[in-house]
């Protein structure tokens, strides 16, 4: 009898312990579903978290930090790129000189992104807030500097995706702001 009682318990345990695994991982979807439903773009917000194993035990705080991450990748992804672009010396002088501000721009974007990470490990979501506008106010301006020049489709995609990346920082920041 005492296998069976044994058999049983161990049973229970697993059973139990499949269950809770499932609702904090259901819970962990939940939560990206809730950040995800505030966003300007939904489907986005919730594919850049599914590349990102680490955040589906993640809670708000470390989700902010991942999406962070995840932005100033694409914002060193594309200040790469204009220094590529930049090295095309057959540039019309006004694309060149919007690209060259475009990198600055980008550069002080990137370094935005990291105080915004900074200030989100020590609960600064004020700050948190200025420093991601900051880096999206950057990415306009590169925007803005095309406008003049038969250039400005070049980093108009990468700036968008940027801006959408942002504001779903934005977006976390927003809520650790109503706890």
């Amino acid at each position: 009898m005492k296998p069976i009682t044994s058999f049983a318990l161990s049973s229970l345990t697993l059973s139990l312990a499949l269950s809770l695994h499932a609702s904090v991982a259901s819970a962990d979807t939940n939560l990206i579903e809730k950040v995800c439903a505030r966003s300007h773009d939904r489907n986005s917000c919730v594919a850049m978290f599914e590349s990102n194993p680490d955040s589906k035990q993640a809670d708000l705080k470390q989700l902010g930090i991942i999406a962070l991450t995840i932005a100033s990748s694409k914002a060193t992804e594309t200040s790469q790129y204009i220094k590529t672009l930049l090295l095309n010396k057959t540039l019309d002088p006004v694309v060149d000189q919007a690209l060259s501000d475009c990198s600055d721009q980008y550069l002080d974007a990137i370094q935005q992104l990291g105080d915004a990470s900074s200030e989100l490990l020590e609960d600064g979501t004020k700050d948190v807030r200025t420093s991601v506008k900051a880096g999206i106010a950057a990415a306009q301006s590169c925007e803005n500097g095309f406008k003049e020049s038969s250039g400005s489709e070049i980093l108009l995609s990468r700036n968008a995706i940027f801006r959408q990346l942002c504001n779903n920082v934005l977006v976390i920041n927003k809520l650790l702001e109503e706890k």
